[in-house]
């Protein structure tokens, strides 16, 4: 993503702009997450209920403590520090100020970490994490492509950001932090 591009996003996303973009795994939806507005337009776009909660997606564990409870074990936080064999989103304790639209009002937040470098640099000029909740209707299949993006969702985002990763199809394992019990394989 080029200097001046990022600028832009970074800038849009801070004032709460809504986005589509690829992710470690599918495509997905984003915004700020600090952007209670931008998360509500999320749950509309897609018809669903910010009961379920949504994923933080970082480069970088520190843009997340600030989410999470800070009791949680440094082995704990090392683990997923540590580089996993296929993307994986960890359950954590939420810290206790975390904001209801991102958890759905469970004591869990959901977040993984992705080296993607078009995240990275997102994450990096904002200097917090992103939202990213598949790319879909719900209960419908989510979009597999830039071309289903644009169709489904360009009149509802203010971006879509394009970038060469790997097209993927599955959505990420879900594992339990604290007790490592498996939750979506």
């Amino acid at each position: 993503m080029s200097p001046w591009r990022l600028r832009r996003l970074a800038r849009a996303v801070s004032r709460g702009a809504v986005f589509a973009y690829p992710t470690d795994t599918i495509w997905g939806l984003g915004c700020h997450p600090a952007q209670q507005a931008s998360v509500e337009r999320i749950a509309q776009i897609k018809q669903r209920s910010l009961a379920k909660g949504l994923i933080l997606l970082s480069n970088r564990l520190q843009y997340c403590r600030r989410f999470i409870d800070p009791c949680i074990t440094p082995a704990t936080l090392e683990r997923l520090a540590q580089t996993q064999p296929r993307p994986t989103t960890w359950l954590l304790t939420a810290a206790h100020d975390c904001p209801h639209w991102l958890t759905g009002g469970k004591p869990t937040i959901a977040l993984r970490l992705c080296d993607l470098p078009h995240v990275a640099q997102l994450c990096d000029a904002i200097g917090y994490p992103l939202v990213s909740t598949s790319a879909n209707i719900s209960g419908r299949r989510h979009a597999r492509s830039i071309h289903q993006v644009r169709r489904q969702f360009a009149a509802a985002v203010d971006f879509i950001v394009t970038a060469n990763t790997p097209e993927r199809t599955s959505a990420s394992r879900i594992i339990d932090a604290q007790s490592g019990k498996i939750i979506r394989d």
